[in-house]
Formats: structure tokens, sequence, C-alpha cells
């Protein structure tokens, strides 16, 4: 019997064979379609924290200051009470609540985009739109449910082989690092950082438990290990870098992986083996 180390490899490995026996999907594409779930729950969750939680300057663009608004505000939805809802001020300016993190005012208030880009999910350098950010800041809620059709339509387009956009010609503005940005949450580069490693972690240990099924004996078991080992990295990682945003993030995902390696999965390991012995003995 396979002890606590293996448990979460081998058990992928026999729900995928049921799977697989059930249908004509070949059991690997089953332990793959773990990695598409993983990435978007981790996309909806900095998606969350970046538009509801991660403190940022409410940044309207159009102040008495002649500068931006740097009220701090929960979340890159949010603005300040000064910016909230639609007003007239009797020195000198109006409030238009619908203007969006990635606007700003053109000639006679005509709302344009700003040259500025946030920060996207794996680079910090964004791409221009995907269905929960435009050019680096999260869309709230209500323009998401927008977007759906356009974006189903764009998948759809995209799975037909057809090339969605081109990027716009002389557009080379780039995002400054997540530390150096009052418009966005601060640390986002380690967010960025951290999200590359979780997923790349997560992927390897699908990999190697894709490979553990094609062998067997102690080269399975080696390989259920570091699988397990690949999915608590992806874990410590999410949450040292993706939800701490600590500077030494990486330091802590180690940190923490060797702590609960030691603490739990090595523990148990141990009893399971003391009770194998046991049960052999005469």
């Amino acid at each position: 019997m396979n002890d606590y180390l293996s448990l979460l490899p081998s058990t992928l490995q026999w729900v995928s064979n049921q799977l697989g026996s059930m249908s004509n999907v070949p059991w690997p594409l089953w332990i793959g379609l773990l990695f598409p779930i993983y990435v978007a729950a981790v996309s909806v969750a900095i998606w969350v924290l970046r538009g509801r939680v991660w403190l940022v300057q409410c940044a309207y663009p159009k102040t008495s200051r002649n500068r931006d608004c740097q009220n701090w505000v929960p979340g890159e939805w949010s603005r300040c009470r000064h910016h909230n809802r639609r007003r007239n001020y009797e020195f000198g300016h109006s409030v238009n609540p619908d203007i969006q993190r990635w606007q700003t005012f053109g000639k006679g208030d005509e709302i344009v985009e700003r040259r500025e880009r946030g920060v996207g999910l794996l680079r910090m350098r964004p791409a221009g739109a995907t269905l929960l950010y435009q050019r680096g800041y999260p869309r709230p809620p209500r323009l998401v449910l927008r977007q759906l059709p356009a974006a189903a339509a764009a998948t759809w387009q995209q799975v037909k082989g057809a090339r969605l956009k081109k990027s716009a010609a002389g557009d080379h503005s780039e995002a400054a690092p997540g530390s150096a940005r009052t418009d966005v949450a601060q640390g986002l580069d380690r967010v960025v950082s951290a999200t590359r490693f979780a997923m790349g972690s997560f992927v390897t240990a699908i990999a190697l438990t894709g490979i553990a099924v094609l062998v067997d004996g102690a080269a399975q078991t080696v390989l259920q290990y570091l699988a397990t080992l690949g999915f608590v990295l992806a874990w410590a990682a999410t949450s040292a870098g993706i939800y701490s945003r600590s500077e030494a993030w990486l330091k802590g995902a180690c940190l923490k992986s060797l702590k609960w390696w030691f603490s739990i999965f090595v523990p148990v390991g141990v009893l399971n083996l003391v009770f194998t012995i046991a049960n052999k003995a005469p």
C-alpha cells in the first residue's frame, strides 16, 4: 500500500484510470484538466484581491489640485468617498463615476485610454484586454458579465485559428514594477513572479504524476513523492507570494514546504513504515 506521501498522485492516477475506462478520453488528459482548473482558480483569486482587498490610491484623474486623487481605497474597483458617485464640486470639476482605472480625460473631458498600463497575471507588461483584465487593470464584475458574450465569441474564433487582434503600433508604454506604482496594489511584481512559479510547480507535479503511471516499483514511488513536493511548492508559493505578497516569497515558499513536509508528510510516512514492519514481523 502506498504511504501518505504518494496519496495524492496515486489517487489522481486511480481516478484518471477509472474515468478513462468509462470514456475514450486518454487518462493523461483527465490529469491535465487539473491545470486549467488551477489556473482559473488562481486567476479569479488574484482578480478579487486586486479588485476588492489590496490597498491602492483612488487615482481619479481629475481633481482641483490638477493631479490624480491620492486617497487610499480597498481595491482597484473602488474610488474614494469624493469620487465614488456623480457630483459637481463648487471649485471646478465634476465627478464621472463611470470612468475606469485604464481610462482618463482627454480634450473636452472626452474619456480616453490612459498611456500607462497596469500589471497582468503573468507579465509586468500586460496584453490589451482579457476577460478579467483591461490593459492590466481588473475589470469590475459588471463589465466582466457584459464582456462574456464577446469573450466567448473571441475564444471560438481563436479555436478556429483566427488571429484575434494586433498590437497597437507605436504603443511602447510599459508598466513600472508594482512596488513603484500607487494606482495598482503594492508588490504586484512579486505576485507575478510567484504566480509563474506556482503554475510551473503545479504543471510539473501533474507531469510527474502522469509519468509515474508508466513505471512501477521504486521509480514510481520516487516520482509520486516528487509530484507531491511539486503540489506542496505550488500551494506554498500561492500562500507566500500571492496571498501574503512577501518580499522574500521564494524563501518563504521553500520554508513552508519544508515545514509541511517534515511536520506532516514525513511523520505519517514513518508511522506507515513502522506499521508495515510490525505487520510483517513474525
